[in-house]
């Protein structure tokens, strides 16, 4: 009988020998080992983050380039406004003091708004804007809901002026027609 840890048997598999360059990772072999593939495909995915961070900064700079520059036209226009602001206040005074008052209130804020655009970049004041949202998260929403009313008004009021003829059309696509 023979030994059952004798693997030379005629009834087991024959051993068949592994040559030493495939378990290699010096990478001395003409066959790619796994180690090989998992770095290279580590350097590949490295590159390619590299290169995406590398885009979004690029889009970044860019954005907030135009936002730069026009800024001081944004800054002048709410001024302007303020302006309108404090001067519709006027009617008020002597009859409604306290309309007169909020209102004037309400214009120093618009000037002081107008202020901050003209003195900070813009990073500082979207920093301004998360900080204000994390602290007063009730109010941030509630005026975002009223500036996207007031912005789908404005929207409307625009294409209300808008000929019929300078509306994009989209091209007529015949159905059936052969």
């Amino acid at each position: 009988m023979q030994d059952p840890t004798d693997f030379d048997s005629p009834l087991s598999e024959p051993r068949q020998s592994i040559p030493p360059s495939a378990t290699s990772t010096s990478g001395s072999s003409s066959a790619p080992s796994v180690g090989g593939v998992t770095d290279q495909a580590k350097e590949f995915a490295g590159q390619a983050a590299d290169k995406a961070s590398s885009f979004v900064d690029q889009v970044k700079d860019k954005a907030v380039g135009a936002v730069e520059g026009q800024k001081a036209g944004i800054a002048d226009q709410i001024e302007d406004f303020a302006s309108s602001v404090r001067k519709s206040s006027e009617q008020f005074i002597g009859q409604q003091d306290w309309i007169a008052s909020a209102i004037e209130r309400g214009a120093a804020e618009l000037s002081t708004l107008a202020s901050s655009l003209r003195e900070n970049d813009v990073n500082a004041l979207f920093g301004q804007v998360r900080t204000f949202a994390r602290q007063q998260p009730v109010v941030f929403i509630g005026a975002s809901f009223a500036a996207g009313f007031a912005l789908a008004r404005f929207g409307k009021i625009v294409a209300a002026d808008v000929s019929r003829d300078d509306r994009p059309t989209l091209p007529k696509v015949g159905h059936g027609q052969g």
